[in-house]
């Protein structure tokens, strides 16, 4: 009987994608890594899962941002899926380079707990409801260069009432610090008297604030400068003076590859605590 010569490269894409199929996302992404064939199909299977993810199925974000002093008074943020630029235009080449770029955008607001965080933002059928928009308040006092925001973000699935979370997954849990200069600049184009320098992709937009060096998670707000502040009489020569703005929220970006990992988690959740009635989070 003749010798065997069967291997890997001999299996066509269909099969090879089926097994590629069955890794999770953190296991498949450095298979990319094996050959240019893996590569491209490797590509294929991350798109695919992309586009799933991007559909948030019976799942919902949730912002928390508040200075470390306002804690319990500051109200979660739902956030409204707006799309994610980039993911269609990747589709033919489904480049992993090109994918990793890929940000999803969501615009926060704040909740009616009472309908859910879906029919506020939308109700089928009807007229648009009210929404609430959020912002904060930042004071410097003189001398001070810069403001903290705590940052927790979680993808959290809706359990079987409003209120109630049946699985809930970490996208982001970190402290941003908010910048004197940044505060006037960002105010400054808000009001007309500086042009923003035009950034090539999210990534690169200076009007974000990034809650870590990765840029996995960015946040986008209006600035706006509260003129009604007296300035002090006294102050030192190379101090700056006390001054406030108020943040305004436009955006909420995640990195779409984040966003995926965080939705196999919260998947994942769901498979141990089958069949069980466990409460993992409410509102």
């Amino acid at each position: 009987m003749a010798p065997s010569h069967l291997s890997i490269d001999s299996l066509p894409n269909e099969v090879i994608i089926q097994i590629l199929s069955s890794f999770s996302t953190r296991s498949l992404l450095p298979l990319a890594a094996v050959c240019r064939r893996f590569n491209g199909l490797v590509g294929r299977v991350h798109y695919a899962r992309l586009v799933k993810a991007s559909r948030l199925r019976d799942h919902e974000v949730i912002l928390e941002c508040y200075h470390p002093s306002e804690k319990i008074s500051t109200p979660s943020l739902f956030c409204e899926f707006l799309g994610m630029d980039g993911l269609a235009e990747a589709a033919e080449v489904a480049n992993l380079g090109e994918l990793n770029s890929v940000y999803a955008r969501f615009r926060p607001f704040i909740g009616d707990e009472d309908r859910g965080p879906r029919q506020s933002a939308s109700m089928l059928g009807g007229a648009q409801p009210a929404v609430q928009l959020p912002s904060h308040k930042i004071n410097l006092d003189s001398g001070e260069l810069f403001s903290q925001l705590c940052t927790v973000t979680n993808l959290v699935k809706i359990g079987p009432r409003n209120g109630l979370f049946s699985s809930i997954a970490n996208v982001t849990d970190t402290v941003i610090r908010v910048w004197r200069d940044w505060l006037q600049r960002e105010a400054a184009i808000a009001a007309g008297t500086q042009q923003r320098a035009r950034s090539i992709s999210s990534a690169d937009d200076p009007s974000i604030l990034w809650t870590d060096s990765s840029k996995t998670v960015g946040l986008k707000f209006r600035v706006v400068e509260d003129e009604s502040i007296p300035a002090p009489v006294l102050f030192g020569r190379d101090d700056e003076p006390s001054v406030s703005f108020s943040l305004e929220y436009e955006e909420l970006l995640i990195r779409a590859n984040w966003l995926l990992l965080s939705f196999e988690t919260s998947e994942a959740q769901q498979v141990i605590h089958a069949g069980k009635a466990v409460v993992i989070a409410s509102v």
